[in-house]
């Protein structure tokens, strides 16, 4: 017993010699001083460290800025790279297509005037040259009745025009090319350069530019009594339009085919799904009398629709084009402009000016739709090709 007491005394004794007293801000200073990286006891960082840091800071921030820099041109330059691929791929493609061999031979006969394939030829090369649509396997049988049907047309309006007496003068003929270069953009010189290019006979391109000039005059002289507007009709239009701002109402354009001419009508569908030019398509193929206007219907309600269109637009998004729509003896494929929502959208209200242009317009289209219908029933086609 006396041993172990002996020892424990001797244990304290020892401890009391090594022990040593160390105050707060001893260790602090011990800490500070340490070379570690413990958030705890974190080293004040000198005006070199900080400079070095920014330093190395802005060095990151420009590299970044030049990778950020060397991917942007790359990828403008990829841009660039397939537009002009994609501009190449066009213009290849609006290239002249021989469509009837070299081989001249008779295609119709309009009242006795032959139109020939040579005719046809410059007709479709003047089509792709003026629209930009090039002739492709899944568009060619649309464009040759197309084309077809408007070299018909010109020779059913220039039969006409000469038995009303209305002849275009060679002087108002230049003029007329002058003006159409003009609106294009371009002197007649470069016009004709650029018929040259797409392979149409200048000759050709009067006849059909001579064929629309004596039609315009020769329906502007029929219509000059019947079309005429008063102010009742305009102030009962625009009471209209002030009234349908209460409903829903669409921004439609439309192309109409005829049943027994759609064969090829899901081709045309799929066609204006890729290429946003739906207006210029409207004007070449539609046959509807708003064909002059892109297919344009304007503003509409869906009380204004049968059931089928307008069920088919309540469905669809701004910018959507429709499957072909069969209403009655007719294909309808719609293009959804716009949409109308009361309380939420504001309708513009058409000027007095505005409206009566616009019913003069539509009066004089109806006059001269039912004008033509009417000699090409009384005419004799016969199709050769």
């Amino acid at each position: 017993m006396y041993r172990y007491l002996v020892l424990i005394i001797s244990l304290v004794i020892s401890a009391k010699c090594f022990a040593q007293s160390v105050s707060a801000s001893d260790l602090d200073a011990v800490a500070r001083s340490s070379k570690g990286t413990s958030i705890m006891f974190a080293q004040p960082l000198s005006e070199e460290d900080i400079a070095y840091q920014e330093e190395m800071k802005a060095r990151e921030q420009y590299e970044r800025a030049m990778r950020e820099k060397e991917a942007y041109e790359q990828e403008m330059r990829a841009r660039q790279e397939a537009m002009e691929k994609a501009e190449k791929e066009r213009q290849r493609a609006l290239r002249p297509v021989n469509l009837f061999g070299n081989s001249l031979k008779m295609y119709a006969i309009v009242n006795g005037e032959v139109i020939t394939s040579r005719d046809m030829q410059d007709r479709a090369n003047a089509f792709v040259a003026t629209t930009q649509i090039p002739i492709t396997s899944q568009n060619k049988q649309m464009v040759l009745e197309r084309v077809l049907q408007g070299a018909v047309d010109e020779k059913i309006k220039l039969q006409e025009a000469k038995k009303n007496g209305i002849e275009i003068t060679d002087q108002e003929l230049n003029t007329g090319m002058q003006n159409f270069a003009k609106s294009n953009g371009v002197s007649v010189s470069e016009f004709k350069k650029m018929l040259k290019s797409a392979e149409v006979d200048e000759k050709a391109f009067k006849e059909q530019l001579k064929s629309e000039m004596a039609w315009a005059r020769l329906v502007q002289s029929k219509a000059s009594q019947s079309v005429k507007v008063s102010r009742s009709e305009v102030k009962k239009v625009i009471d209209s339009i002030t009234r349908d701002t209460q409903k829903q109402k669409f921004m439609v354009s439309e192309i109409v085919i005829h049943k027994k001419d759609g064969a090829h009508i899901s081709e045309l569908v799929q066609i204006l799904r890729q290429d946003p030019r739906f207006e210029l398509y409207a004007m070449q193929f539609s046959q509807s009398a708003t064909a002059k206007n892109g297919g344009s219907l304007g503003w509409v309600s869906s009380e204004q629709l049968v059931t089928q269109l307008s069920s088919k637009l309540a469905k669809m998004k701004e910018g959507d084009v429709s499957e072909p729509i069969l209403v009655g003896s007719d294909y309808y494929i719609l293009k959804l402009e716009k949409k109308y929502t009361p309380g939420v959208d504001k309708m513009p209200i058409p000027s007095e000016k505005e409206v009566k242009e616009m019913l003069e317009n539509k009066k004089m289209e109806e006059v001269a739709e039912k004008y033509l219908r009417d000699l090409r029933n009384k005419a004799i086609i016969e199709r050769k090709a």
